[in-house]
């Protein structure tokens, strides 16, 4: 737990970097130093088997999905620090990083697309009036689903005829 805790908080200044309305990156320079040297980052073992998110949002960089993720990677991060609170030598700058995080985090739009997707995995699909309100309402996800398509191509459309 203390290799991950190492390697995710040398990731925390990428994060931050990417959200709007986040604390400037200069005034959590102290607190992401001392956290890093607490974890010793720069252990040989750190490094072993790769990125842990900043893979996942190069992957996603210019896709409207990245804030999905960004977002789920906040949150992971106030999980961890939520569960590393308990580091006395470090509790002051745990708090003021997850504080800037916690703030980044509410200042994102995609969190209510975040709890509606949560909402809809728990949706219990062997409830018979969940079946039938899904079934209702079928031919208007089709609709939806048709005209996001059109949309789509005609964008695409348009950006290839203008290269």
């Amino acid at each position: 737990m203390i290799l991950l805790a190492c390697f995710i908080i040398g990731m925390v200044s990428n994060v931050l970097s990417d959200s709007a309305r986040c604390a400037p990156l200069s005034s959590l320079d102290e607190p992401l130093t001392r956290l890093s040297e607490h974890f010793n980052i720069n252990h040989h073992e750190v490094s072993e088997g790769g990125e842990l998110f900043t893979k996942m949002l190069k992957r996603y960089k210019q896709a409207p999905e990245s804030g999905i993720v960004l977002n789920v990677i906040l949150q992971w991060y106030l999980d961890l620090f939520n569960n590393l609170k308990h580091h006395n030598e470090v509790k002051n700058q745990i708090s003021l990083v997850a504080n800037s995080l916690q703030e980044c985090l509410k200042s994102r739009t995609q969190n209510h697309l975040i709890s509606d997707l949560e909402e809809l995995s728990n949706i219990k699909w062997d409830d018979q009036l969940v079946q039938r309100k899904a079934i209702l309402e079928l031919d208007e996800i089709l609709t939806t689903v048709k005209e996001t398509g059109k949309r789509r191509r005609k964008r695409n459309m348009g950006r290839r005829q203008r290269t």
